[in-house]
């Protein structure tokens, strides 16, 4: 887990995020633009002229939603039955949208300290805004701004429909909450009372530990006592066993819960949806024996047909005495004090920095914060005449031209063939944006200071001169390959310099890597 501590007077500078998986991607959006997250329509209304990603509209309370399938989009393969997956509701410019995921996975409270930013320049409609390291992932964050501005995604915020909704807000209140699985009970809390989701650590040793309290784990030098909640409500007892096989991914989940400084953290079978509902939809819960107090209400959902759900008191699980017992005591026993330790651990693990891995008849890398975005290289290009013969042409992405510069060529290897893996890495260098071709994007990573040194002689022997000039270090990954760290600025300087000097004034060709782009715009515009 980070160990990244949020200091009370920095919660100005928190957010919460929740995350999905899209095939092999883990992404995050923002909470305050989730509205809810739906099971797939059963129908949907198609679209005459929409491109493919658009699936249509559904109708979702009176208003019809758009829905896209990002999968498609991004021309990833589909995983598994569309029907079993999940539409996320975001809301951006006041426009609503769906978008289509495999399945959830955690709630995550982040210090802006944690993210990094993907500086998009003049694209302010770049698809993924920045991406945080967490548990030994990289998790890419969605603009929700530019998706709902994709091409062709209608816009769901007629007059018509900003009416309804100002009647709707007006006539009852629409809260959230996150739903989830105990033992094939479906159940829900308050989405405001929920401090974090995170997936299943390895657990400590608690002395409190009995058949409820499984162990405790450590967030942020923050106790939290781990609680089945099956056993809890007279259940079957859950396993703490990893599933056996290694191609399947552990569902389950533990919700974190605040309350005064103590923590709580409750250990469920996996994270469902997010829902939207309204007080009118709030029913009592009947007395029951056993936990009484701490089903508030049943959520009626029968107006979707989807099933109803059990709705957790926050206030009364830390109210009940045992659950009191519990959060205090891990408190008073685990609480890590030693604020220089925290701190020091903390600057070491702000030295790490994020890398995006690629393929180019090798592994290789460059910083995260040199590339603007990544896109496919399927679209037409405009070759300027007289430009280099290591630029592919430019590239009219709709809001910004980007020189496209074929590296295989630049470093003397086997010549460039597109696939379905390609992609361009947009960087920016002197004021205009290029596009860096690889073979295939492989993931981003994190990379410690000390897991570098400068390329080792029997490597830079097997490297080209050009080559050796934009490649001064390697990275040693635990348990992976070694990586080529690409400078960009290094590449692109050369470029623009070898093209000063390699072209006579007198002959009027582009010379540098900026003639090229402003000669390809204007070939573009015409």
């Amino acid at each position: 887990m980070p160990s990244l501590d949020i200091a009370p007077g920095a919660q100005a500078n928190v957010q919460l995020f929740g995350t999905f998986h899209l095939g092999e991607f883990e992404l995050a959006l923002p909470i305050d633009v989730l509205q809810e997250v739906v099971s797939f329509p059963s129908g949907m209304t198609q679209i005459p002229l929409a491109p493919d990603y658009v699936l249509g509209l559904f109708l979702l309370r009176d208003m019809m939603i758009p829905v896209m399938d990002l999968a498609r989009f991004l021309g990833q393969p589909a995983v598994g039955d569309q029907a079993n997956r999940r539409v996320a509701i975001i809301k951006a410019d006041q426009s609503l949208l769906g978008v289509t995921f495999d399945h959830t996975g955690e709630m995550l409270r982040l210090a802006s300290s944690q993210i990094v930013r993907f500086d998009s320049g003049a694209n302010a409609s770049a698809l993924i805004a920045g991406a945080f390291h967490f548990d030994q992932r990289i998790i890419q964050v969605l603009s929700a701004e530019a998706l709902v501005r994709l091409p062709g995604v209608p816009q769901a915020n007629s007059a018509l429909l900003a009416l309804q909704a100002r009647q709707r807000s007006a006539l009852r209140k629409v809260s959230k909450v996150i739903s989830f699985h105990v033992t094939g009970r479906h159940m829900a809390l308050a989405m405001d009372a929920i401090h974090e989701i995170v997936r299943v650590p390895e657990l400590e040793h608690s002395v409190l530990a009995d058949s409820v309290c499984r162990g405790w784990f450590n967030l942020r030098d923050r106790p939290v006592p781990v609680l089945d909640v099956s056993s809890f409500l007279g259940l079957e007892a859950s396993s703490l066993a990893s599933p056996d096989a290694s191609d399947v991914e552990d569902m389950r989940r533990i919700v974190v819960l605040r309350d005064k400084g103590f923590y709580l953290g409750l250990l469920v079978d996996d994270i469902d949806s997010i829902v939207a509902h309204t007080e009118a939809q709030l029913l009592p819960m009947p007395p029951t024996r056993g936990q009484i107090g701490l089903f508030a209400n049943v959520i009626s959902r029968r107006d979707t047909g989807e099933g109803d759900l059990i709705l957790i008191s926050t206030s009364a699980l830390f109210a009940n005495p045992y659950m009191a017992h519990l959060a205090k005591g891990h408190h008073d026993l685990y609480l890590v004090t030693d604020e220089e330790e925290r701190s020091s651990d903390a600057r070491r693990k702000t030295q790490r920095e994020t890398w995006l891995t690629f393929d180019l008849d090798r592994p290789m890398a460059v910083r995260l914060d040199q590339v603007c975005e990544v896109i496919g290289a399927h679209d037409p290009l405009v070759s300027p005449p007289g430009s280099s013969p290591y630029v592919c042409g430019v590239l009219n992405t709709g809001h910004a031209l980007i020189t496209v510069i074929d590296l295989r060529h630049v470093y003397g290897m086997e010549p460039f063939v597109e696939t379905e893996d390609t992609r361009i890495l947009v960087v920016e260098h002197a004021g205009h944006k290029y596009g860096l071709v690889v073979d295939a994007v492989r993931s981003i990573t994190s990379i410690e200071p000390s897991n570098k040194l400068l390329v080792p002689a029997l490597i830079a022997l097997h490297l080209n001169d050009e080559l050796r000039q934009d490649m001064h270090e390697v990275a040693e990954i635990p348990g992976e390959t070694t990586l080529l760290l690409l400078d960009v600025a290094s590449l692109l300087r050369r470029l623009a310099e070898e093209g000063e000097t390699q072209n006579a004034p007198d002959i009027g060709m582009p010379g540098t890597l900026s003639a090229v782009h402003d000669l390809g715009a204007a070939v573009a515009v015409s």
